[in-house]
């Protein structure tokens, strides 16, 4: 639904300010890796859904000393797999470890894993390993997968992402302390075969779910240290870990062992760990980054006037949201929460902090994702218009709200806190601009907080925070995001509702995708119209290229991360 433009005087102030500080785009807590998401030379004004191209995999042609200098938005949490919590991290571990399965061209493929069969009721997977080898010339073996997953269920590691893997039997009473580690539904029979039961069929398992390996060894050498640097962690992927100069960069180079090693062209990549966006700008354009992802228009103009370069407009398949803290005094209460996502202007913020390169959201779930041949987005509609339709009046929702709550009736007595997790001169800007929405369109005062990514994270998983912003990258199956809220503990939103979980639970387990597709569709607007969560927009940039880097990935859901990218003529 069209929005008819509130801020107009706004939006200018905005983007004078953008003028003053040129460069600085969008630092909210998301997903702008050195991993690669789409591709080829194509004009900024091109759309991202065109058929995706298959990813070279025998490459004839590629520099002798094929390497890349390219960026990371934040230090990775942690490499351990039971204890990290970020993307920064998942997306080094698809490059020095090998998951079970990797989606390739949008398509579930073996990685760690041969071959597997699934049992006629859906409910067993028996996954046959291939011969791979860790960096040190041991051989991976099923136990280093079944070990993982049982450091993963473990209560005592807290894994802030434990809830993907609720769907094997025993995890979640495991993780929940209610259960003993023995009736997990995993096991290793031999070296070369893992078997993991689910509790129910669940049709988007492989595309939901990373399985990595973990040395046990390693974990038992360096104990909490594990995985906190690069000497005290071990891999099996494409790549070793070399170098990791904290808040600096990670220096990877290939591995000999790995079991694709003649497929991997790459004999060196360093990751540059850089929150400035100006900083980010200008090691693209002095060549000291190869690629770059762009949501800032001057620069997006900027690097589109430079016939140098390849561009290619994307989106990330990810959405900006802000969530409520649900166990708040304040936030406690619908009404309030409801108010204030309506009263965000969706298409400002989209134009504004991506830079014209995302898409207001009219749900959680992204447009790219399917449920079979279902489109979800096609089939759920609009559901933040609908909200916006049946409450045309965002402020009188507040002050129903506010008295539900025992806030009293006046908005100017109601002062909130929102969270944004950067420091950096442009997280301050777009910050103040829904800042600016709230205490226009709802007279309330708003006061801002700014923390690193990773204090942002850590208080936002501890409860500590009013409002927060965050962002969350959509699998293909619409269950991963509205799992995130499906928990024990109602995700970081501290909202439970049992109606909900058991919509999600009920539809990933569905084998008809039209049942399946329902099934989400109610909880996605249950999610909504409770207001445990507002999503803002689906996030999008142009990523520009110099011309001799090579084989990017054209699928949004591919996991395959530094492995088939090469350079030719650099």
């Amino acid at each position: 639904m069209k929005r008819t433009k509130k801020y107009l005087s706004l939006m200018l102030t905005v983007l004078m300010v953008l003028a003053i500080f040129v460069g600085c785009a969008s630092n909210q807590p998301q997903d702008n890796t050195a991993e690669p998401t789409a591709e080829p030379a194509i004009t900024p004004e091109a759309t991202a859904t065109e058929e995706p191209a298959p990813q070279e995999t025998d490459i004839q042609d590629a520099d002798a000393d094929s390497y890349l200098n390219v960026l990371l938005n934040s230090e990775p949490s942690s490499l351990d797999v039971a204890k990290f919590l970020d993307t920064y991290s998942r997306s080094v571990m698809y490059n020095i470890l090998e998951p079970l399965t990797r989606i390739q061209n949008g398509v579930v493929t073996g990685a760690g894993a041969e071959t597997w069969e699934v049992s006629e009721d859906g409910l067993t997977y028996t996954f046959h390993l291939r011969d791979n080898k860790w960096s040190d010339g041991q051989a991976v073996v099923a136990g280093d997968y079944l070990y993982a997953l049982q450091r993963q269920a473990d209560p005592a590691n807290a894994w802030p992402l434990a809830s993907d893997m609720f769907s094997i039997v025993g995890f979640e009473d495991i993780f929940g302390g209610n259960a003993d580690m023995s009736t997990l539904g995993v096991t290793a029979p031999d070296d070369k075969t893992l078997v993991v039961t689910l509790n129910s069929a669940d049709t988007g398992f492989l595309t939901n779910t990373d399985i990595f390996p973990c040395r046990k060894d390693y974990v038992e050498q360096y104990g909490d240290q594990y995985g906190a640097d690069a000497d005290k962690v071990i891999g099996c992927g494409p790549f070793v870990l070399k170098e990791w100069n904290h808040s600096s960069s990670l220096v990877f180079e290939k591995n000999d062992q790995y079991w694709e090693a003649d497929a991997v062209k790459l004999t060196k990549y360093t990751s540059h760990i850089m929150e400035d966006m100006n900083a980010k700008m200008s090691s693209f354009e002095n060549g000291s980054l190869d690629y770059i992802n762009v949501s800032n228009i001057d620069y997006i103009n900027k690097f589109s006037a430079d016939s140098s370069l390849n561009s290619k407009k994307q989106s990330a398949a990810r959405t900006f949201i802000i969530v409520f803290n649900c166990e708040d005094s304040v936030f406690s209460n619908q009404k309030i929460r409801l108010a204030f996502s309506l009263a965000l202007d969706r298409e400002t913020m989209a134009e504004i902090i991506t830079g014209g390169t995302g898409t207001a959201a009219t749900g959680l779930v992204p447009e790219e994702c399917n449920v079979g041949s279902i489109n979800f987005r096609e089939a759920a509609g609009d559901v933040i218009g609908k909200l916006q339709n049946e409450n045309p009046d965002v402020k009188a929702l507040l002050i129903e709200g506010m008295e539900e709550a025992g806030l009293g009736s006046d908005p100017s007595a109601l002062t909130v806190k929102f969270a944004w997790g950067a420091t950096t001169a442009d997280a301050r800007t777009y910050s103040e601009l829904i800042q600016q929405m709230w205490q226009e369109a709802l007279g309330v005062n708003v006061e801002l907080e700014f923390n690193d990514s990773s204090t942002h994270m850590s208080n936002i998983n501890s409860g500590n925070y009013q409002m927060a912003s965050t962002s969350w990258g959509a699998n293909p199956e619409p269950w991963f995001q509205l799992s995130r809220w499906a928990n024990a503990k109602g995700g970081q939103s501290r909202w439970v509702n049992e109606e909900y979980t058991n919509l999600v639970k009920q539809g990933v387990s569905a084998q008809d995708e039209t049942e399946r597709t329902e099934l989400y569709r109610q909880a996605e607007e249950m999610l909504l119209s409770e207001a445990a969560i507002a999503p803002c927009y689906w996030t999008g940039s142009i990523r520009f290229s110099y011309s001799y880097v090579k084989n990017f990935s054209d699928n949004v859901f591919d996991t395959t991360g530094m492995k088939y990218l090469y350079t030719q003529g650099r």
